[in-house]
């Protein structure tokens, strides 16, 4: 690959948006961290999460030269990499890699690396390097130069990566030297005061505290969620955005959204492997998680390993504690997972986690699981059937399912009641699948005439 043939757009610094929400607290501790002189920032979080941005924010203040690259699947190749990463320098310092890429013969990656280390002492420049989108890099050559990188840092570069997960780089090494600034999920999600900012100034919506509050809360300060929800809200009431529509809105909005819902199966699950998928959806039920709950519900013997796994790529896994035993989802995650899963196998997966809490002296856990056991073992082959007692659902409708019970009434079709709540028609069918199951009702007529005798429809 010679000079010429490289993506000048890889090379640029993404445009600032006029209309951003300011995060001076974060750009302070970014700021601060390089006048300490550490070697390195990591802004590591999962998607959606502002990461590319703040660091835009960052050094659009800082008083250094900023090389940025932006890399993709393609730079797993060592020569791509290097090629590139001169290209980055270069456009922060004219001086660096003018006659580099002749000279070197970049088939010893490692040879060419230690040359540039060596023209950057040379010069003395100040410079700030960007690798974002690290979380594309998988080739363990490549991330042997940047370690080497790391560990012969001229005095003047501070390095900055922006990832999904966490780089198999010396982190925990730089972590004890304090040669390392770290912003993390927690740190990113929007206060309650960002959130308004955001509805307000970026989506351009009139929103109460009240509802504003609300949306900060069920979206856990998640910037796209919040992004995704306002695009819904104006979708439903228009540019005007009229305060109650919205309220109510906001009040209903879950896990399925359409658009949280479409996000996240593009963005995460999509792109999972199959295997890692099953475990996600399996353990989608629980409330908080741990190896031997999982082992349990899954049939594996390395849950462990993989919430390790799922919490180094922050796959919206957050951590209960610091021992890296217990967990839970991100709300909204954990509700798209459980789309996924029939009657049937959410049965049989509360049936598994009431056990295990059960034998490990969890009762009120392991009862709460048996709770929302919707059918008995020995009806478990029976579709669409529940038990009934007193003439009540075993487990009562949700405010969603209630919605969609009424539109079933009011006669309208699935991609009607689809238009109506802002949700997918694969979602609205499978309310009516938990309907049925409820109500004990194998049709929408029988589901309307039950309802009506239990009080819940007119």
């Amino acid at each position: 690959m010679s000079a010429d043939v490289l993506l000048s757009t890889k090379l640029l610094v993404p445009a600032a948006r006029a209309d951003l929400v300011s995060r001076p607290r974060l750009v302070v501790r970014l700021a601060d961290g390089m006048r300490c002189g550490r070697q390195l920032t990591l802004v590591c979080a999962p998607p959606g999460f502002g990461k590319t941005t703040l660091i835009r924010e960052w050094i659009g203040a800082a008083e250094r030269c900023v090389g940025w690259l932006s890399l993709d699947e393609g730079d797993n190749d060592p020569e791509r990499f290097l090629r590139y990463l001169a290209a980055a320098l270069r456009q922060a310092d004219g001086r660096i890699g003018q006659v580099w890429a002749d000279e070197i013969d970049l088939r010893a990656p490692h040879d060419g690396l230690i040359a540039l280390i060596n023209e950057l002492t040379r010069t003395g420049a100040g410079l700030l390097l960007v690798l974002d989108d690290y979380h594309a890099i998988r080739a363990f050559a490549v991330h042997d130069l940047v370690a080497f990188l790391l560990a012969h840092q001229p005095p003047g570069l501070h390095l900055v990566i922006g990832t999904r997960e966490d780089p198999p780089l010396p982190l925990a090494r730089l972590r004890a030297r304090n040669q390392l600034t770290e912003i993390r999920e927690s740190s990113l999600r929007f206060s309650t005061e960002e959130t308004a900012t955001f509805l307000t100034q970026t989506m351009r919506l009139s929103l109460d505290p009240a509802a504003i509050a609300a949306l900060a809360a069920r979206t856990e300060g998640w910037i796209t969620g919040l992004q995704l929800a306002a695009l819904a809200i104006r979708q439903r009431t228009g540019e005007s955005a009229d305060q109650r529509t919205a309220a109510e809105f906001v009040a209903a909005f879950a896990g399925d959204d359409r658009y949280v819902v479409d996000y996240l199966m593009a963005e995460v699950l999509d792109r999972a492997p199959a295997p890692l998928r099953a475990f996600l959806r399996r353990t989608a039920i629980l409330d908080r998680l741990c190896a031997s709950l999982c082992d349990a519900l899954t049939g594996r013997e390395d849950s462990q390993a993989v919430l390790e796994q799922l919490e180094a790529a922050n796959l919206f896994l957050i951590p209960l504690d610091n021992r890296r035993e217990w967990y839970r989802y991100h709300v909204l995650f954990a509700e798209v997972l459980r789309l996924s899963l029939s009657a049937a196998e959410r049965d049989e997966l509360h049936r598994q986690a009431a056990r295990w809490f059960q034998a490990n002296g969890w009762g009120e856990l392991a009862l709460r699981h048996a709770r929302m056991i919707t059918r008995p073992p020995d009806a478990a082959g029976t579709a669409g059937h529940r038990t009934m007692e007193d003439g009540a659902p075993v487990e009562p409708l949700s405010e969603r399912e209630i919605e969609v019970l009424c539109l079933i009434a009011a006669g309208c079709s699935n991609a009607e009641i689809g238009q109506r709540l802002y949700i997918a028609i694969g979602t609205v069918k499978r309310h009516i699948n938990n309907i049925y199951g409820k109500l004990g009702a194998e049709s929408r007529t029988q589901a309307i005439a039950k309802a009506r005798t239990l009080g819940l429809l007119e």
